[in-house]
């Protein structure tokens, strides 16, 4: 996956199976948690639907809470895990 395809899928699942509202102030820069308001449970349901949504496996071992900091460095961290499988 691109790095453009994995921001809008990342976009679609907030959107979609997250129903999140804070969706105006998305974008790479964006904080997970002062910008988009995701709580922590919030951010594992995204990382369950990335898993499941997107097949991109996240090993529990490799989570890194500055990997969740922003949309960007959690492509990053994306992009990583997608070069290891």
């Amino acid at each position: 996956m691109t790095r453009q395809q994995l921001i809008k899928s990342i976009y679609d699942i907030m959107e979609n199976s997250l129903e999140l509202q804070t969706l105006s102030s998305f974008n790479e820069d964006a904080r997970l948690n002062e910008d988009l308001y995701m709580d922590s449970i919030m951010v594992l349901q995204l990382i369950l639907h990335i898993e499941m949504d997107l097949g991109i496996a996240i090993p529990d071992d490799v989570l890194v809470p500055k990997d969740f900091n922003t949309v960007g460095t959690l492509v990053n961290f994306l992009e990583k895990q997608q070069k290891v499988e």
